[in-house]
């Protein structure tokens, strides 16, 4: 029997057209760019043998050091995606209730489906901007629920909830469920915009609050499949090393060392990122604003994404089929908002992924498309 849903995010793995707006990360980091004499040194010099169970030591130091918590309560893990599967593989039985927001992440999802545990779904509408509400929130809260999940910046619209937001909607969290852990995804934090400083990190906020990042979104490096979880709760945190020894056993030594390389220069890659997603974010805005006759978009507050949504009077469902087979047809590729439980005629746009040039020239031709396509 499938455990696992068909969802066609998957290609974006499988699948890459001329003009890549699905893509959520920023440009990819290539290794040229950060190698030097004294690193090919350490590579040369590495031992190909099975890592640790919480995770390269200089590694944790340098994670604990970024966020002002202890290297003891931080475990690496095989990407933020490794971070969640691991959280509620530890956390959830058969019966147990997660509570997470939609539209979302497919795998955050699917992973909650898969092992058994009931999903409670809070929505959040684009009409409201992605906004968390903590009144919401409390209706599909109850006794059973051992997991809530957050995601700031919000994948898919990169909307970000205000801290103030975040600490009201724990201290709920705290006060009617106190079996409960929260888990909050930071994965696009530090990928703001131009001067931008990015939102200070929820970890060590709490005992029962454990925070996901990865070296993915922020610094383009996907590829070596690096994350880590931040969790105060010294019991909790050994059952997902073990947890984390009983599924992969460990993370790759490469990668922990590489890893390590990026985050000691993290300060100039994401200076150059910074730059090029407000390049980014202000010739979408722009071309939102051109075309507002057709489209409406949230203005996110950090990462390489937003949502766009093709206007309901302008485009009928068949209209909205069209579009994507007209995108796809010019080679344009979309997420499609159904990915993330959001309704199809939103769509999930990426602007960080594609150089500028392409970018422009992939919104040149969805501004066509979207004349041609809208219903009579």
């Amino acid at each position: 029997m499938a455990k696992f849903p068909p969802n066609e995010i998957i290609s974006l793995l499988d699948v890459n057209l001329k003009f890549n707006l699905a893509e959520s990360t920023a440009t990819n980091l290539t290794f040229g760019k950060i190698v030097d004499d004294a690193f090919l040194a350490k590579l040369k010099e590495l031992e190909l043998g099975y890592g640790t169970s919480r995770g390269y030591e200089p590694l944790r130091n340098e994670i604990a050091r970024r966020t002002g918590i202890l290297a003891d309560n931080v475990l690496i893990t095989n990407g933020a995606a490794g971070s969640i599967f691991l959280t509620a593989f530890s956390l959830c039985s058969l019966g147990d209730e997660v509570v997470t927001v939609t539209p979302n992440f497919p795998p955050t999802m699917d992973i909650i489906s898969a092992l058994g545990a009931t999903k409670q779904v809070l929505p959040l509408s684009f009409d409201e901007g992605y906004r968390l509400s903590v009144e919401r929130l409390a209706s599909v809260l109850s006794d059973q629920t051992r997991l809530v999940v957050f995601v700031t910046p919000h994948n898919p619209s990169g909307t970000s909830t205000p801290r103030k937001n975040l600490e009201a909607a724990i201290n709920l969290i705290e006060e009617k469920c106190p079996k409960a852990y929260i888990l909050i995804d930071e994965t696009y934090r530090e990928a703001t915009y131009g001067d931008n400083q990015a939102a200070v990190s929820m970890a060590g906020f709490s005992p029962r609050v454990l925070t996901t990042t990865s070296l993915s979104k922020c610094h383009g490096a996907p590829g070596i499949r690096l994350g880590w979880l931040t969790c105060n709760d010294a019991e909790l945190l050994e059952q997902l090393a073990l947890a984390k020894m009983n599924t992969v056993i460990s993370c790759s030594v490469m990668d922990e060392l590489v890893g390590l390389h990026i985050l000691k220069n993290s300060q100039g890659i994401l200076d150059k990122r910074k730059a090029l997603l407000q390049k980014g974010v202000t010739i979408v805005e722009g071309w939102v604003q051109k075309n507002a006759e057709f489209i409406e978009w949230i203005r996110p507050s950090a990462g390489a994404l937003c949502c766009v949504r093709l206007k309901l009077d302008m485009f009928s469902d068949a209209a909205v089929d069209a579009f994507y087979t007209q995108a796809g047809n010019h080679q344009v590729q979309l997420a499609s908002g159904e990915w993330f439980g959001e309704q199809k005629r939103v769509f999930r746009l990426g602007f960080g992924f594609l150089p500028i040039p392409l970018l422009e020239e992939a919104l040149s031709l969805l501004e066509g498309i979207l004349r041609k396509t809208k219903a009579a």
